[in-house]
């Protein structure tokens, strides 16, 4: 029985170090079992295979926090972050991970499986954007443009006092991003907005127009509407930009 499960077990240590994530699995002395190879490349260790080695040679200047973690986890804990600032070879880097205990099969705790996801770019991609749309918002406010932003994972719609304004909508009103659309003139004017909207979503263009407009209470206006996409790992997650009344220039 053990010798069967002896062999499932190398079997399963020889996928884990072809899988395409950064995942280990240390025993009980925190000494490398088996590892991906992306393991190695996520925290630059420099080293194709690391068995045998000990997890706080390779990462010398671990926290006494991450210690009592690993601790925790060989006590039969299941410990997990979604987003933690490390610093790993003098660098910042976010990282989600999640540690579980390892079981032989008398249901022994045996050591501690680490997996984790380098978020590094992600969410500095997010921080940038944030900031963007930070200082966006702050000209806005001193030269009375609105803003608006679409949340296109959950598909909500938000604009500030300063859209609705010039949608001449109440300021408790709380736009869909088809009725939005809608508010467009019929014809050349709803046209381009709607193939720049779904243009941005899909592919990632940005845009700049100026379109005819008829408003809550009916009144025609042009305005100004620009947008911009987020995108990350492919998947669009947000657009945001500046609505702006330009009648005056036509």
């Amino acid at each position: 029985m053990r010798s069967i499960f002896s062999e499932r077990i190398v079997d399963q240590l020889k996928i884990i170090t072809q899988a395409p994530i950064a995942i280990a699995f240390l025993d009980n002395d925190l000494r490398y079992v088996a590892h991906s190879s992306k393991w190695c490349e996520d925290y630059n260790l420099g080293y194709t295979d690391i068995k045998g080695m000990h997890h706080y040679d390779l990462f010398p200047i671990l926290s006494r926090e991450w210690k009592e973690v690993h601790q925790r986890v060989l006590k039969g804990s299941e410990e997990s972050c979604d987003e933690e600032l490390l610093i790993i070879n003098g660098k910042q880097r976010w990282i989600k991970w999640n540690m579980k205990p390892w079981h032989n099969y008398d249901d022994k705790v045996t050591g501690v499986i680490i997996v984790t996801e380098d978020l590094t770019e992600a969410v500095e991609l997010r921080r940038k954007n944030l900031y963007d749309y930070d200082l966006l918002f702050k000209a806005c406010l001193r030269k009375q443009i609105g803003t608006w932003e679409y949340d296109h994972i959950n598909g909500e719609l938000h604009w500030s006092n300063a859209t609705r304004t010039i949608h001449e909508t109440p300021k408790d009103f709380i736009p869909k991003a088809n009725e939005a659309l809608d508010f467009y003139k019929s014809g050349a004017s709803r046209t381009k907005i709607t193939k720049a909207f779904f243009q941005a979503i899909t592919k990632g263009t940005s845009y700049d127009l100026e379109l005819e407009l008829i408003t809550a209470k009916g009144t025609p206006i042009w305005v100004r509407a620009v947008g911009i996409s987020e995108f990350i790992n492919g998947i669009c997650l947000r657009l945001y930009g500046t609505f702006e009344d330009i009648t005056y220039k036509k």
